[in-house]
């Protein structure tokens, strides 16, 4: 169970790092219904924050910023 968060987490790192930094979500999918990929990617960094701070809070505030990603359209 322990190596299964593990790869998970890692999967979200690598995710939340290539939509923050290149502009893009992994897949298909996620590319159509995600509209502002940066906010959407540095939402869930601040979501895996939360484990290294063993808070609520952080996971909390980083799924109003991934919920954001999804609807907010992308300025510029």
């Amino acid at each position: 169970m322990l190596l299964g968060m593990a790869v998970l987490g890692m999967a979200g790192l690598w995710a939340g790092t290539h939509a923050l930094l290149h502009d893009r979500v992994p897949g298909r999918w996620f590319n159509r219904i995600v509209r502002n990929r940066r906010l959407w990617g540095a939402g869930l960094l601040v979501v895996l924050s939360s484990v290294l701070f063993l808070s609520w809070a952080p996971a909390v505030i980083g799924l109003v910023i991934m919920i954001a990603g999804h609807v907010i359209r992308p300025t510029g």
